[in-house]
Formats: structure tokens, C-alpha cells, sequence
């Protein structure tokens, strides 16, 4: 069983200072992670079933990896998108529950620290699903200088609830833990998925271009629950019949669309033709659970 990553190119030449200093020379590189999504559910798989124009165009003009592999459960793919180590190493072998005294160890090197090394600029939003139980765990403490999301594994997409709790957070700055970190309320009600892009479009607009971005954008979509505004599902009712599978449709359009805006804010900022693109999945699936 395997799992497609579409890829422009991966692997940067880290080589650099402690500090960030100034690169136009050094590509962006936006790091997109889909929540258990299928092999066969992206548009260009499965004859356009469901309708994903922007990730359709990374695969038509990007390169498709067909023999690509992550983990049964979430947490270890994430932890070995971070580390570049295989979860035996790194020893996150399964999904973390919420009330877990454990996250990913912290002698383990992340990307985004490799990549600030190397003078880039790092940002995360979605989830992390990689400790919380100490502020050390959290993303701004593993190498990002910003984060907007949620810590846990799983949530309503509108409630932002995850085991009886509240987790929604903004960390604005490095080593953002007590009396920084802050509860995110504002959003209380909106969409996940509309307010990671919108906070992805946030940090390119707002993005100090003498220096180069590492975004990394992990998307609740489309994990469970089966969650989606209407507007979403209205294009499918005609073409699929199973109700689940059209609420699933409509959650991957409702990603796919925000690709869409990321690309077009790079666009509008002369980000894009010096940016490189990674999307994959983080559940191993042949086809999705809807």
C-alpha cells in the first residue's frame, strides 16, 4: 500500500549561521500536510470525483511519487516529517492521546531548526499532534518563530473542542510558552480549514521578503469528524450518492481551495516562482475511511 507525494523538490541546502540572515538566493518552501487522506481521493486519481483543481495542478506540473510511505497513525509521520528519522528512531510509534505525559524527545533535531539555521524564516499552522504536555513540546519551542493551531490529534472543525477541552491556540513568537501562548476565541465558530489558510495567508503577506520562508501547513482536513459548511457539499449532490462520501468531498475541496489562496498570496507577493511545494498525507490509506 502506498501513498502519493507531489513534490516540486524536498531536499535544501542547509548551510548557514545560528541566526537568520538575509537570502533571496534560498527557494520558499511551503510543507503541506492533508489528514488521512486517501490515495485514490485526490482529483486527478479518481477521475475527478471530487474536484481538486489546486492539487491537481501539483501533480501536472510537480512530480508524483507512486512507491511513497507514511505511518498507520498520525503522530509518527508528523514526527518523521520533523525529524527525517524513521519512528523507531525517533520513538514516536503511534498516535499521541491528548492527556499523554510525552511528545516528540527533545534531543531530536526538527526541520524548521534546520531550516532557521539556515536563515530561513519558519512558521507553522494547523496541527501538531507531537506533545503539549510541557511548553517545551509545543511547535515555537521546536524551532518555529510563529504557530496557529491546535496541539492535539483530532477536534470539532467549528468548536475547536478535543477531549473535553478548548485547543485553539496562537503562539506569536519563539519559545512562546506562560504568559505568551494564548487562547484562540476569537475563532470560536469558524471553520478550521478557513482559518488555517487564512493564517497561512497572513504570515506570506506579512512575510519579510530579504529573507526566505518556511511554512509549514498542516491541515485538520480531512480527518474526522465529518464536518464541512454546506456551501462545500452542494456541487456533489448530483454526482455522489452516498451522503458521507459528499461531506468528505466537500472538506477536500474545501483544502484544496486553500492551496488555492496560499498559492495565489505567494502570487500576489513574487513569492511563487521561487517557492518549492511538498504535499503529502499523514495516515497511510488506500482509500480514505468516507
Amino acid at each position: 500500500m502506498s501513498f502519493l507525494t507531489l513534490v516540486f523538490l524536498f531536499f535544501v541546502l542547509l548551510t548557514g549561521t545560528t541566526s537568520a540572515t538575509p537570502s533571496v538566493a534560498k527557494p520558499n518552501v511551503i510543507f503541506i500536510v492533508a489528514d488521512d487522506l486517501g490515495f485514490n481521493d485526490v482529483g486527478f486519481r479518481n477521475n475527478n470525483e471530487i474536484n481538486t483543481p489546486n492539487i491537481n495542478e501539483f501533480a501536472k506540473e510537480g512530480m508524483v511519487l507512486e512507491n511513497y510511505y507514511v505511518q498507520d497513525v498520525c503522530s509518527p509521520s508528523r514526527a518523521a516529517f520533523m525529524t527525517g528519522r524513521f519512528p523507531l528512531h525517533n520513538t514516536i510509534v503511534d498516535w499521541i492521546p491528548p492527556p499523554s505525559t510525552y511528545g516528540l524527545p527533545l534531543n531530536e533535531t526538527t526541520m524548521a531548526e534546520k531550516f532557521n539555521s539556515a536563515g530561513y524564516i519558519s512558521h507553522a499552522v494547523g496541527k501538531w499532534h507531537l506533545g503539549f504536555y510541557k511548553w517545551q513540546y509545543t511547535p515555537t519551542f521546536r524551532g518555529f518563530d510563529s504557530f496557529t493551531g491546535f496541539y492535539s490529534g483530532g477536534e470539532d472543525y467549528f468548536t475547536h473542542v478535543s477531549s473535553g477541552g478548548y485547543d485553539f491556540r496562537i503562539d506569536k513568537k519563539p519559545r512562546c510558552g506562560k504568559g505568551c501562548s494564548k487562547v484562540n476565541t476569537n475563532d470560536l465558530g469558524s471553520y478550521s480549514t478557513t482559518v488555517f489558510t487564512r493564517e497561512a495567508v497572513r504570515v506570506i503577506n506579512e512575510h519579510d521578503t530579504d529573507y526566505p520562508l518556511f511554512l509549514y501547513l498542516a491541515y485538520q482536513g480531512v480527518h474526522a469528524p465529518a464536518q464541512v459548511p454546506e456551501s462545500y457539499v452542494e456541487p456533489y449532490k448530483n454526482t455522489i450518492v452516498s451522503p458521507v462520501r459528499r461531506t468528505f468531498a466537500g472538506m477536500l475541496s474545501a483544502v484544496d481551495e486553500g492551496i488555492g489562496n496560499v498559492t495565489t498570496a505567494l502570487k500576489e507577493k513574487n513569492m511563487f516562482d521561487n517557492s518549492l511545494f511538498i504535499f503529502t498525507a499523514s495516515l497511510d490509506l488506500e482509500n480514505s475511511n468516507f
